[in-house]
């Protein structure tokens, strides 16, 4: 019996994760569900799987507290997520943003297994990632497919590693009617269903730039290794290219319960418990380079990674907040890129040493961003 913690049980990653326990009731106890809050989606899932603890980080109304069920212990802050963490055999790290990363560094010092769907967490901890390759197992399905395929061939044999990007909502878009797009219409991804944060960076392609990041870490290859190839029918998630000029390729539904399914039973295999499509179903797919003069957010988050050290959380939390005064209508489409590679030039601090000053620095990004917005006045 797999003892499962859910982090960001009420998320999007994490309501489908709670669909495939679902289906394995059998084999997975969660065992702890966290959120941010007390929902009555948080109240329903703790009444359904009946967990050992449930972690909040606000104060919840005592009559929500009162229908917990009488096998849960509510617990809050930072020491009830240690202690969720502490109660499983996996951890299902799927917090949005930068919530995530004090979590996976937690996951990973007790020497839990770490089903990982955050990407800052990634990016940010490249130290703890390295050292602990064999306690993560990538859910993004990215990364999942590439953690797949690399045990097909030996290292010396790849030639470069692929990550599938959309192209978002203005793959076909100009540079003029992206200045002008709005949020709503950022938020109107193509193929996937997400949050808004990680959609929003979809739009501008930045959470490629993150992914060639965690590519980095997860998998030990240099970024000049790791390309970003646009595939609009995001069917193919990952590719290999092989030194003999062959390509291997992971391809599969759009569904994020595939990559979660994996995850959760690694290293066995299960048979899907979910309808799936005949492969004849999945034509056509189309390759396209990406414009980098429309879509400028790679490459600055690939000049990131290359610098490394401080750098790092600067580009996730100046990100995380430009995507929010977009959001917020405070500035354009464009801004969002253009704000991300201001703070990264203004960078003037050490390299953090600790948990700690890595989130000192994801909040001096955050806060710079706001200080440049207001002084441009957007």
């Amino acid at each position: 019996m797999i003892k499962l913690a859910v982090l960001g049980s009420t998320g999007s990653v994490g309501t489908q994760t709670l669909e495939v326990v679902r289906a394995f009731r059998e084999e997975i106890d969660v065992c702890a569900l966290v959120a941010r809050r007390a929902s009555e989606k948080l109240l329903d899932q703790a009444k359904e799987f009946k967990p050992e603890v449930v972690v909040i980080q606000e104060e919840p109304q005592k009559s929500w507290v009162s229908e917990l069920p009488k096998e849960t212990t509510l617990l809050k802050g930072e020491e009830g997520l240690e202690e969720a963490i502490k109660l499983a055999d996996r951890v299902m790290n799927a917090i949005s943003g930068v919530h995530g990363i004090k979590p996976a560094f937690y996951t990973l010092k007790m020497g839990k297994l770490l089903l990982a769907s955050n990407k800052e967490s990634i990016v940010c901890l490249p130290e703890e990632v390295s050292e602990n390759r064999e306690r993560i197992i990538p859910v993004d399905s990215e990364h999942n497919a590439l953690f797949q395929l690399l045990k097909m061939v030996p290292r010396e044999e790849i030639k470069y590693l692929y990550l599938t990007a959309s192209g978002g909502p203005f793959r076909n878009s100009s540079l003029e009617e992206m200045k002008r797009a709005s949020p709503q219409e950022a938020l109107k991804h193509p193929r996937w269903n997400m949050g808004a944060k990680i959609t929003v960076d979809s739009a501008t392609l930045m959470n490629k730039g993150f992914e060639m990041i965690e590519a980095k870490h997860l998998f030990g290859f240099d970024l000049s290794k790791i390309k970003i190839v646009v595939h609009p029918q995001s069917v193919v998630h990952g590719l290999l290219e092989l030194v003999d000029g062959t390509f291997l390729m992971h391809a599969s539904d759009t569904d994020m319960r595939v990559p979660i399914t994996h995850a959760l039973f690694f290293p066995q295999r299960k048979k899907s418990p979910f309808k799936r499509s005949p492969i004849t179903s999945l034509s056509p797919m189309d390759f396209e380079p990406l414009d980098t003069e429309r879509f400028k957010a790679p490459e600055v988050a690939r000049w990131a990674g290359e610098m490394g050290g401080a750098y790092l959380p600067v580009l996730v939390g100046a990100d995380e907040e430009a995507v929010n005064l977009f959001l917020e209508g405070k500035i354009g489409f464009l801004d969002i890129v253009d704000l991300v590679e201001e703070v990264l030039s203004s960078v003037n601090f050490p390299d953090p040493k600790s948990i700690d000053e890595v989130i000192e620095a994801v909040e001096w990004a955050r806060e710079k961003v706001r200080e440049i917005a207001k002084i441009r006045m957007y």
